[in-house]
């Protein structure tokens, strides 16, 4: 779970967001220099709350996710949940309840070494762990899903 949370984090915070970390950088570059320069005026606290805005955004994704990703996983007090891939969807039943998502609702799957990550929404995913599914499975759930990248980190 806690490396599921970590690719999540990597890929959509940091990865994804070149441009963001551009910017950071050049944004510290600019404070270095006014602070430099011998600034100590109301444009140096500015910048320097940016410079920490995009650093914080990526300590608050990893904490609502881990909480909410492991949080459930700790609630469960077997760990286990019987995953049941059906033609219209798929279905996800533990000790906290039961869900079951059409196959039109995946957006995409990061294919992990230990696990798949079925993303429903951008930031919403259900991590499959694959050491005891069957090959055969796994492809039933690709072809259901023909367009699923691997999530890379």
């Amino acid at each position: 779970m806690r490396d599921a949370v970590r690719s999540f984090v990597w890929q959509r915070g940091i990865a994804t967001q070149k441009g963001l970390w551009m910017a950071e950088a050049v944004l510290i570059a600019f404070l270095v220099w006014l602070l430099w320069k011998g600034e100590q005026g109301w444009q140096v606290g500015a910048v320097g709350v940016v410079v920490f805005l995009p650093p914080v955004f990526i300590i608050t994704m990893w904490v609502a996710h881990y909480r909410n990703t492991v949080g459930k996983f700790r609630r469960m007090p077997s760990h286990q949940a019987e995953f049941t891939f059906l033609d219209e969807g798929f279905e996800v039943i533990s000790e906290l309840g039961a869900g079951k998502i059409p196959w039109s609702g995946v957006t995409e799957i990061w294919e992990r070494p230990d696990y798949w990550m079925i993303f429903t929404a951008p930031s919403q995913f259900t991590t499959l762990p694959v050491q005891t599914i069957t090959s055969t499975d796994l492809e039933f759930l690709r072809s259901k899903v023909p367009s699923a990248p691997s999530g890379k980190s």
